[in-house]
This record gives structure tokens, sequence and C-alpha cells, in this order.
């Protein structure tokens, strides 16, 4: 809550402005008229509306959606180790302290209090802010609540000088205690309408630019009706892109930027969804889907379609790419349900690189690979391009083992036809 708000620190200084006048101007008007001490009335007011200013700053105006979750968070003393966690913890405490010594009507007070700290991050929950509803803020927020409650009822007492200053009147208890219970009850009964997912809290460091494309693709992904509940930033590695991972309640997504890509997503449901589409039509919709966000890959692919299981679904499209009969390191499969909903996306995006002619033929690169490896070759072999001592070579695969079963796969030079080792970052998953 209070990290997400850092990188919109202009937009939380003018919102605090307004609302502070918002907020100050008839709560000072209201004390004068009782003859109520103003300056806590005052202070009570100004630091509820630094409170709502930290929590309420839009990420992404206008590009956010509303997500109607909740995400667990880390714990409250993992939290508390925590810069933020801290800040979290103390947010409320001032407003809080200074509401009930400046208002002597702790149980009323405490009615605002229900009201006002959980209600931040319903707020972030049910409207387009770009943040993310996090319970464990939820309870940090409520402690350092409680602790300056309790603090401002003690100053409230001691400060007390005749009768009518006494705590807990009776029309306090009465009006100020059930409205009290009233606000807690309503306040839980809509947090019930959440949905609770597990999860750190919201990532830092996403750019409104990235923020929204990565909304963009969990649409794309999941459905217009996913709920987005956290967009994180991992910074870039030597040998790797800026990468942003989308946690959204129906499955997760990781992302490549600047490139835009889309690197892999797994739903949380890895069932079949028992889909009214044909085998041709699922086909279709997967095809179409690629179409939209894999157009580097998919152009000049080999397609394949096949059933995965013994049900009507779902089925796995894996798009390949082959120039002058050697595979390349592009890689796509998509696992597409009897609906057309997508479930998981596995994509290595590559370049074509630049290879010699190969030379060898597959006899000959089985027959070394025989005598290399006293097996036999099992399957057919074929030729594909990867990385041996950082340059790109076209590779005979082999498999060789015994009866029916491969025990190693094995790489046959198709220029030199020696046997080599390609890079280990290069070896193809499940070829």
């Amino acid at each position: 809550m209070i990290s997400a708000s850092v990188g919109a620190l202009q937009g939380v200084v003018l919102l605090f402005l307004l609302v502070a006048v918002l907020l100050a101007t008839p709560t000072v008007l209201i004390a004068r008229a009782r003859k109520t001490a103003v300056l806590p009335s005052a202070a009570a007011a100004v630091f509820f509306a630094g409170a709502f200013a930290v929590t309420l700053t839009p990420g992404d105006v206008g590009d956010a959606a509303t997500n109607m979750a909740c995400v667990t968070g880390t714990s409250v003393s993992e939290a508390l180790r925590t810069t933020p966690g801290v800040l979290n913890a103390l947010l409320f405490a001032p407003g809080c302290f200074f509401l009930v010594w400046a208002t002597r009507r702790p149980l009323a007070s405490l009615a605002v209090v229900c009201v006002a700290v959980p209600g931040v991050e319903l707020a972030q929950a049910v409207l387009p802010l770009g943040r993310t509803c996090t319970y464990s803020d939820i309870t940090l927020n409520c402690a350092g609540a409680a602790l300056g409650w309790g603090a401002g009822l003690l100053a409230a007492g001691l400060t007390g000088r005749d009768s009518r200053d006494s705590l807990f009147s009776r029309r306090d208890l009465s009006r100020g205690g059930g409205s009290a219970v009233v606000a807690a009850l309503i306040m839980l009964a809509l947090f019930s309408a959440l949905t609770p997912i597990e999860g750190t809290s919201e990532g830092l460091g996403v750019s409104p630019a990235q923020d929204r494309w990565a909304r963009e693709a969990a649409a794309g992904v999941y459905g217009n009706h996913a709920k987005v509940v956290q967009v994180q930033l991992r910074p870039a590695l030597p040998d790797e892109p800026v990468r942003i991972d989308v946690t959204t309640d129906l499955g997760v997504l990781n992302l490549s930027w600047p490139d835009r890509k889309i690197l892999a997503a797994e739903a949380n449901d890895h069932q079949d969804d028992g889909g009214d589409l044909s085998s041709a039509e699922a086909q279709a919709a997967g095809q179409a889907f690629a179409e939209r966000w894999f157009p580097d890959e998919v152009r000049g692919s080999k397609v394949t379609w096949d059933l995965l299981g013994e049900g009507k679904g779902p089925y796995a499209l894996s798009y390949r790419r082959y120039l002058s009969g050697v595979l390349m390191p592009m890689r796509l499969d998509i696992t597409v349900t009897s609906s057309g909903r997508i479930m998981a996306i596995t994509v290595r995006p590559a370049e074509d690189p630049s290879i010699p002619k190969p030379v060898v033929a597959r006899a000959e690169a089985e027959s070394r690979a025989e005598k290399e490896s006293n097996l036999k070759t099992i399957g057919e072999s074929f030729l594909l391009a990867e990385r041996v001592n950082g340059g790109w070579r076209p590779l005979w695969l082999v498999n060789v083992g015994t009866g029916d079963e491969a025990h190693a796969a094995l790489r046959i030079d198709a220029v030199t036809g020696q046997p080599v080792q390609p890079d280990p970052s290069d070896a193809p998953e499940g070829e």
C-alpha cells in the first residue's frame, strides 16, 4: 500500500491537499459550533486525509480494472520487518488518536474507524485504482488504528474536567456502540463478497505502460472477466530482459518487456471444461489466439494439433518452424480446452539463426551415435539448430537405447559428423 504510492508522489500530495481541505473545513466548523477542541479535530481530519491520499491515489488512472479480489500478502511479522510494513501499521494511528480525543465519544469514533480503516482496502478492490487489496495491510492498518484509538481514549480520560466530559456516556454507549457493531458487520459482509487470493503484496516498480499491457495480456489469455490481483516487476538480468509476473484469479502469466511477449501462462484449473466445440472449432479458436498474440512465431511455422488424454479435450496446439529441414529454436505450445479456453502457454521466442548447410546424412549420423554409445538408434532422428560454444550449428538429434526404450539423446554435428554438446541453455524441452 505505502510502497505503491512512491511512484505517484505528486498525485499523493495533490490528493492529500484536496481531501484535507474537504475534511478539515467542516470538522473545524462543527467543533466551533459544539464548543469542542478545534485543534485536535483539525488534526484528526488532516491525518485521515493523509492516510486516504496514500492508500487511494490511483496507480494508473483510467486504465486499471476493478478486481473484486484481495490477496493474502506477507505475514504480519515479515511485513513489520520492512519500512513499508511499519508505515502501514502507523498509518491510521494519529488520525484515530485525535479523533477520540477531539470527540470524547470513543464508541462513535470506533464506528468511524470500522468504516474508514478497512474501507480503503475495500475501495482498492472495487474501484479502478490500479491498486491491490491486501489482507496483511488490513491487519496492520487495524492494529495501528486500535493503538491510536486506545491512546486517544487515555488522553481524553486524562484531560476530562467535569461530568459533561465523562467518557462512555449513555448516549455514546447506545448510539455509538450500536453504530460500531453495525459498521463492523457491514464491512465483514462487503469483504465476504471479495475473492481471496493467495499471493504476496502488490509489486514494485511497474510503470503505467507496463501495467496497462500486463492487464491487456491477462484479458487476452483468460478473458475480460479475469480479475488481476497483482502485477510484479522482475528487473533485467545480464542474459534476460525485464520480466513481469501477473497473477489473476484464473491463472498466472509471465511476460517480457519491452518486447511485449507472453513467455508462459498457466490456468489454475488444469482440467478440461467440457465445452461444446468440436476438435476443428477448438483448433480454430486456438489458432486465432496464436495469430493474435504470437504473429512472429506463427509465421512460416508447421502446426500440429493433438488430443491430450482420453476425453474430448484438452488439446495441444504446437508451432515449430523448419528451414531447409532444420528445426529452428523457436517453440510455441498452447493448451486449449474443448470450449476454446486457453489453459497453458509455453513459448521460446527466438529469431531464426544463420547456420551452415548440413552435409551429413541421417544414416551417417545414426551410425556415429551408435558407435559412440554402443546402443541402438530409437525412433527417427531429426535436424535442429542449437548453439555449440556460442555459435549456431545444425545438429542431428539421435535417440539411442535398447529395445524400444531410449536412454540418451546424442547430438551429431551435421557438418563435421562429430558428437557435440549443445550449450545448456539451448537444450530443447520435450522434443
